[in-house]
């Protein structure tokens, strides 16, 4: 392990990586870890390729996702805002007058 800019800076084959990011879910207890590419953005290429399978293979990452929108997940509400909120005006095919000025007639 190296201390880059960003933080520690994992290098070696999957399983060594693998070896390193389990011991440290398994003794900290973390939910998971942001990735910062090391070199170049073939990086992610790797971590999806080589790591991401040696990391379910050991059953430490999911193998599927949940169905839903990230909002379903998170709040168990439907997909979209509902009314009340300002956002749910611009959804597509929603009339959006927001600005306009009234004419009088």
């Amino acid at each position: 392990v190296g201390i880059g800019g960003f933080g520690p800076l994992l290098v070696g084959s999957a399983e060594t990586v693998a070896d390193e990011l389990q011991s440290w879910a398994e003794e900290t207890d973390v939910d998971g870890f942001n990735l910062a590419y090391a070199v170049t953005h073939e990086t992610f290429r790797d971590v999806v390729a080589l790591l991401i399978p040696e990391l379910q293979k050991r059953g430490v990452f999911k193998q599927d996702y949940r169905e839903g929108t990230l909002r379903e997940k998170l709040f168990g509400a439907g997909p979209r805002l509902t009314a009340p909120h300002p956002g749910a005006d611009y959804r597509r095919g929603v009339r959006n007058d927001v600005g306009a000025k009234e004419t009088a007639a």
